[in-house]
């Protein structure tokens, strides 16, 4: 087995994408700009990186991250790290025979990312799994913590436009025809014409809901965010009467439509626009030959009301996983242990908030 740690600019990330089912969060140029995202790196000092491995029988195994250093204040003597996949669904890879011997290909790379990242000085990995793209999962289990969480919503886009007004609640139904008829309209725009008006209302929409403040992603984020995803990016916006009632952001890759970031103003939050804004969506992706449109769960992986939100477009439920990594045991049981003397508590358990180190004390 061949592995190594590549970087953005390396074109053995781009060949495998290129042979691969995947989104854009594998994309080289949204994991490089996740890395000077708070969500994922809270002081902008993340360094994207891609582990890749393969074997002489043509499978291959792509994992993105994003390496961070460890703060001074987890109590780390020397320089220290730990890694995290882009914010989204950066799932690891797989391509090749799907054969049996599968799982002993991935058992081996897993142990070699392992060793990797600790001669790195990466004490841990963060994974999120991919709802829509299969991924074998025996592997992730052996190797580390797999850890179940809320199922997300799918829209199968392949049924009959029928089969999907079928699967739409009649809490939905009754609004969106009701938006329909007061003139709510839906468009996706290519040249971002209402870029700014979009962005009003996820700010909006975020102090709404008490979002914490790495969730306020700054304009610049967004004209970067398009600038590196380019064409598979699109902008839909929803009007009444000329006015922006709220917006959002989808990608296109694969087949697969991804309902990335949203947001509706304050003056229209309570005329409910977000739901003839995905049902249109919901129809732009069908008629465009795509196969899925993900609508992901809820806030923090729970079925809370925006899950309920989105579980009303779809009957179709997708399980999420995350997988945690501790790649130098030793490093991670003295972190956890300072954190424990800080905080005159016991850590949590991988299956818990992980890296336990991190946890605010």
């Amino acid at each position: 087995m061949r592995c190594e740690f590549i970087g953005p600019d390396s074109g053995l990330w781009s060949r495998f994408l290129a042979d691969s089912a995947y989104d854009f969060y594998h994309l080289p140029r949204y994991v490089e700009l996740s890395a000077t995202d708070p969500l994922c790196a809270p002081n902008r000092d993340g360094q994207p990186l891609a582990f890749h491995a393969d074997d002489d029988n043509g499978r291959r195994f792509l994992l993105a991250l994003i390496v961070r250093p460890i703060p001074a204040a987890c109590g780390s003597a020397t320089m220290l790290y730990d890694a995290i996949t882009p914010y989204g669904y950066a799932s690891p890879l797989v391509i090749g025979p799907s054969d049996d011997s599968v799982d002993s290909f991935l058992a081996e790379a897993l142990r070699e990312l392992s060793q990797g990242l600790k001669s790195r000085g990466i004490v841990s990995a963060f994974v999120r799994t991919h709802p829509s793209i299969p991924f074998p999962l025996e592997p992730l289990r052996k190797a580390g913590y797999l850890v179940s969480h809320c199922h997300t919503v799918c829209i199968d886009l392949t049924v009959p436009q029928a089969e999907l007004w079928r699967q739409t609640r009649g809490s939905h139904k009754n609004p969106i025809n009701r938006a329909r008829k007061n003139g709510f309209t839906v468009e996706i725009q290519s040249d971002w014409k209402d870029f700014d008006e979009f962005f009003r209302a996820y700010t909006e929409t975020m102090r709404r809901v008490g979002a914490s403040e790495n969730y306020f992603f700054s304009r610049s984020y967004f004209s970067e965010l398009r600038d590196a995803i380019g064409d598979v990016l699109h902008l839909a916006i929803c009007k009444k009467d000329g006015a922006v009632a709220c917006g959002g952001i989808f990608s296109e890759v694969s087949g697969i439509v991804q309902y990335h970031l949203s947001g509706t103003t304050d003056e229209f939050f309570s005329q409910y626009p977000s739901k003839v804004f995905v049902d249109s969506v919901r129809t732009w992706a069908k008629e465009r030959g795509n196969r899925m449109l993900h609508l992901g769960g809820g806030y923090g992986g729970t079925e809370d009301s925006l899950f309920e939100f989105k579980a009303g477009f779809s009957e179709l439920r997708a399980p999420f996983y995350t997988w945690r990594l501790v790649s130098d045991p030793d490093a991670y049981g003295r972190l956890c242990q300072q954190w424990e003397d800080r905080a005159g508590r016991t850590c949590s358990p991988p299956e818990g908030f992980f890296p336990a180190y991190r946890a605010p004390c």
